[in-house]
């Protein structure tokens, strides 16, 4: 389980609704395609895999 925060309010199949900047756990494929559409970003960073440097969000803040 990965702990992700919505960017704006969507809808996703699996995970339910989400209102914007809501803070909630959900499985890891979920959280990739979630990051993937630019709908979520990981709330402690992105899970780092072995032998790899954590990816730099490219969200303007």
């Amino acid at each position: 389980m990965f702990k992700i925060r919505a960017l704006r309010q969507f809808s996703h199949y699996h995970g339910g609704n989400f209102d914007q900047h809501e803070e909630r756990q959900v499985d890891e494929s979920t959280a990739e395609a979630l990051v993937g559409m630019e709908l979520a970003e990981y709330v402690d960073g992105p899970p780092a895999e072995s032998g790899e440097a954590p990816a730099k969000s490219s969200r303007k803040k």
